[in-house]
């Protein structure tokens, strides 16, 4: 992984922000690791993608993080803090492809890979078909030898393949299992990694660009030469001029 310095980072946050969510994944992890193309991680199980997602956030904020959720029996707000270890599920990180595998139920055959953010893509614009529409893209069926449209599956077979696919690649469904203090109820909730870390590097960008606006009126420097700066010395600079 690359070290991202600010210009770096500060460029591809303006590329992604009018980029679709998904979209805004591949964005961030070409810069990073660019020995792969755009493409390449666009075909990237969701797995490998949010496993990366999550090291490159550690890289750029940390290990720690921190949310805020709602009971959803009493009401109560909850603090969380938790790590990246907590996130991160366990298997051979090599393991997470979208190779096809194969398996059979009774007189049906199937053919299944793992979605990417490619096929994620594709079903975005039509939520109420998306479970159909990614059947299609990723299984391929026969019955009895003769080939079948994946969605006319019975529901015990898609249910199969479902079980399969999330063995395959667990990282891609991440959930943390929260306790309230106030009644006691448990439940599980998902974690979404590129939304968490979108929302920090939009808060990030946002700072940054205010205090080059605050040096920049203040001393006349450039951004570039402004951003050239260690994020502490920038700090130091800030506090003189007292912002």
């Amino acid at each position: 992984m690359l070290a991202l310095d600010a210009t770096s980072l500060l460029t591809a946050w303006e590329r992604a922000v009018s980029q679709h969510p998904l979209q805004r994944a591949v964005t961030l992890l070409a810069l990073a690791w660019p020995q792969k193309s755009i493409d390449e991680w666009a075909n990237a199980s969701i797995g490998e993608r949010d496993r990366r997602l999550l090291q490159l956030r550690e890289a750029l904020f940390g290990p720690r993080f921190e949310a805020i959720a709602t009971c959803p029996q009493c009401g109560e707000r909850l603090e969380l803090t938790f790590s990246m270890q907590d996130l991160l599920t366990k298997g051979d990180e090599t393991s997470m492809n979208s190779a096809p595998q194969r398996l059979t139920a009774g007189a049906y055959d199937v053919n299944y890979r793992v979605p990417t953010t490619i096929d994620l893509l594709a079903v975005a614009n039509n939520p109420g078909e998306a479970r159909k529409l990614l059947l299609e893209r990723c299984v391929e069926a026969r019955n009895d030898g003769v080939a079948i449209e994946a969605a006319a599956l019975p529901d015990e077979v898609v249910k199969l393949v479902g079980q399969k696919l999330a063995d395959a690649d667990p990282q891609a469904d991440v959930q943390i299992l929260l306790d309230c203090p106030a009644c006691s109820h448990r439940w599980p909730t998902i974690f979404d990694i590129l939304t968490y870390l979108w929302g920090e590097i939009e808060d990030w960008a946002q700072r940054l660009l205010h205090e080059v606006h605050t040096l920049a009126s203040a001393y006349g420097w450039s951004e570039r030469d402004i951003l050239a700066m260690s994020a502490t010395r920038r700090r130091l600079y800030l506090e003189m001029v007292g912002a």
